[in-house]
Order: C-alpha cells, then structure tokens, then sequence
C-alpha cells in the first residue's frame, strides 16, 4: 500500500539531514521530480564532499562504521521517489554528470568510475519504508527479550557473513525471540534464541530494521514475526521503519513485500581508500 505524503516528507526531511542538506532539499526535489515525470531526466542534486564548505551529515551511519579507517572517503549515490542525490568528492561528481540515474545506480558503475582512486564497494541496496505493522498473531511458544546478551548469544549461532550484514548486536534496540515454555520440541529440541531484530535510529525519524534468523530454523516465518516486532515497536518510538535489501538478494526483496514495505528507491556506497 503506497505511503501517504506525511510519512514520504519524513523520509526525505530524514535523508536530508543524513546528507547535511538543508532540511527542505529533498522535499522540493521529490515535489520538482513528481511534476516533471515526463522529462528525460530526473532531477539530482549534487553534494561535494570536499573543497568549502563540506558537509556535516553521513551518508548512512551504519555503513559508513562499517567502511574502515576514518580517513577512508565515502561516497554514495541516494534515488528516492523520483528524485536522486550523489554525495561524494568533485572528481566523482563530474565524472558522474553525464550518466543517467539507472546506470549511476549500479555498483560496477562507481567500480568504474574509481576505478583510478583505490575503490571499494559497500554495496548496492533497495531502500523500503513503511508506514503501517503487519498484522501478526502473537506467538504462544516464543517470547521477545529485549537483553543485548541474548543478541549476542544469537549471533553466536549464525554464520558471520549473516551478523555482520545484520550488525544486530550494535544497533540501538534489539528483539530476540527466544523459546518459552513448551516451545523447545517445535525447535529441534533447542532452548536457544531462534531470530532476532532490532533497528538503528537515524536523526531521530527512521528506524533501520535489520533480522537474523538462525540457519537451522530458516523458513518458518520466524524472521517475518522478529521483523514485525521491530517495526511496532519503532513506530512506538515515533520513528518510520527503513528496510535495505541487497540488489539480487530476493529473499530480503520478498520479506520486505510480505511485511508490506514500499520500495522508494535505492542507494549504492563505496569508500575511496588514501
């Protein structure tokens, strides 16, 4: 179900301050995108990252702990209702001028581009928001615990690739599902925590939500319930809840569509090394 204006204003009021804009640039960049649908070329803005004046906002805080060393560059190309921002050094900026949206988009694209400047990929992502819970049924047999420590135990239990991309242990609120009573022959016999969810708050308006699902009981609709969790309980905290599926990752592109997220558009990151 499409989100309404108000909550879609918050989203790009949120990206705005991300990117150290004024808080109305991309409100009016989605509006002028929207009213020149049936131009040739969105509209994009441009934010240096070097020279006078740069700015003050990260473009995902995530991400960018995650990039290295601190005097590592990071660069990253945002598409959000139409509208299209690239933040990154002058050099990229202009070599980028001349390239529509959909190819920038691409992470071989900025491979290319950098290719002369010691490159690396964050990635490629779909952006998702939402501006409602899912309906779920509460479960009888798992309960939610909100200590760090189960996380912790959690991760312990699933592949590091998986806690690394979910970060679940580091963001600023965490679900754990674990076993309760009775629940323990459902799961293989384990009173271990099954999945887990959380989010990472961002200007204080958007609630990243992240999942982790432990391999052995994957395919039970246990990350769907842990993701709705964290959906609730973001919007409790006033916060619109963000999704970020990989480009290729359908599982992630599929879970977004059944929790009902609404695809606004992507973002692609790399790091320029010294």
């Amino acid at each position: 179900m499409p989100l309404d204006s108000h909550t879609r204003q918050i989203v790009a009021l949120a990206w705005s301050r991300i990117l150290g804009l004024p808080d109305d640039s991309l409100t009016g960049l989605i509006g002028a995108a929207g009213s020149s649908a049936g131009s040739s070329r969105p509209a994009r803005l441009e934010v240096p990252t070097d020279g006078e004046g740069p700015p003050s906002g990260r473009p995902a805080e995530g991400e960018a702990r995650r990039a290295g060393r601190e005097d590592e560059q990071v660069a990253t190309f945002v598409r959000l209702y139409g509208a299209s921002v690239l933040y990154g050094p002058r050099w990229l900026l202009d070599a980028a001028r001349d390239v529509d949206d959909e190819v920038l988009a691409l992470e071989s694209t900025f491979i290319r581009l950098g290719a002369s400047h010691r490159v690396r990929s964050l990635g490629e992502a779909a952006l998702y928001y939402a501006d409602g819970v899912p309906q779920m049924d509460r479960s009888e047999t798992l309960a939610v615990s909100y200590e760090t420590d189960h996380a912790a135990q959690l991760e312990s239990l699933c592949p590091a690739d998986d806690v690394a991309e979910a970060g679940l242990s580091g963001l600023d609120s965490t679900f754990t599902l674990v076993p309760d009573d009775g629940a323990q022959d459902d799961l293989q016999g384990s009173a271990d925590p099954v999945a887990g969810s959380g989010y990472e708050e961002w200007q204080g308006l958007i609630g990243q939500v992240s999942v982790l699902v432990r391999p052995d009981v994957r395919r039970l609709g246990l990350g769907a319930y842990a993701a709705g969790v964290a959906m609730e309980e973001a919007f409790t905290e006033g916060l619109i809840p963000q999704w970020r599926a990989r480009m290729g990752h359908r599982a992630s592109q599929h879970l977004a569509d059944t929790l009902g997220f609404e695809l606004a558009g992507s973002q692609t990151t790399v790091v320029f090394e010294p």
